[in-house]
């Protein structure tokens, strides 16, 4: 049995105050709605990961660990050593902004 993924994408502006706006389209065809939450993860410079989370309420630590291993594996990122290379690299990157 296979699985087809439908995936639409566009390419969006940032704008004043760091707001995207995505378009009805795009937001339909992720199941978002006006009024959903998002659970937000920057994975690395330039890629965010998103995903629909039912309340604004802070996840728990198995929901937040299971969204970030989904996030990490579409990301490329399959291995325990390639996510402590990107915390590593992530760490040393805001060690030097401060």
């Amino acid at each position: 049995m296979t699985v087809e993924t439908q995936t639409k994408s566009d390419i969006i502006q940032i704008k004043a105050g760091g707001q995207l706006a995505l378009n009805p389209d795009l937001l339909s065809s992720a199941d978002l709605t006006e009024g959903d939450y998002v659970f937000v993860l920057p994975l690395k410079p330039g890629v965010i990961y998103l995903h629909k989370v039912a309340s604004p309420d802070p996840l728990s630590r198995e929901d937040l660990s299971a969204l970030m291993r989904t996030a990490f594996e579409q990301s490329g990122y399959t291995t325990r050593e390639q996510v402590l290379t990107l915390v590593r690299e992530s760490k040393n990157e805001l060690a030097e902004e401060w």
